[in-house]
């Protein structure tokens, strides 16, 4: 494990010189340490922040594939409740402002699955309240893809009566 933890921290300094360059063994190793965080808490703490900063700074520039396996590398870990819910929807709701239908169509089904799950024992009063406000401000979007799939997310959300 060490090995490959190493050999992923070396490939991610590659990546961030040129994060526009594709990169196959990156993605196996992000997704390789996605599986088994939750067995090496100690050493991949910081993992999950990690994805998300390299994902905000640089997803308009990443290729589609590798942009793809850190947003599925980071609902891996949000499904094992190695993230907190909130960062990592508001990232994704950045995200929906890629050219890249397909990771829209993830996202999208995500975001409204978590939300349901978050919300499935009791309603999350705090959670939704952020959630909400936060959603509010994305349908003031410069982007009206990004815009259109919030209140896709909302309308979604109100007739499954989560909220």
């Amino acid at each position: 494990f060490l090995q490959q933890y190493r050999h992923y921290k070396s490939n991610v300094e590659i990546f961030k010189l040129q994060p526009a360059k594709p990169s196959k063994e990156l993605g196996e190793l992000v997704m390789f340490l996605a599986q088994v965080a939750h067995c090496y808490p100690e050493y991949l703490e910081d993992f999950p922040q990690q994805l998300k900063e390299l994902l905000s700074y640089s997803h308009t520039v990443l290729d589609p594939d590798l942009r793809m396996t850190f947003c599925r590398a980071l609902i891996l870990l949000r499904n094992k409740n190695l993230i907190n819910p909130t960062s990592l929807l508001e990232l994704f709701f950045e995200l929906l402002r890629c050219h890249d239908k397909f990771l829209r169509k993830t996202l999208y089904t995500h975001i409204v699955t978590d939300i349901k799950n978050v919300n499935a024992k009791h309603k999350n009063n705090r959670m939704n309240t952020m959630l909400q406000s936060f959603m509010y401000t994305m349908l003031q979007d410069s982007n009206p893809t990004a815009a259109k799939i919030s209140l896709d997310v909302m309308i979604e959300l109100y007739r499954r009566n989560i909220w």
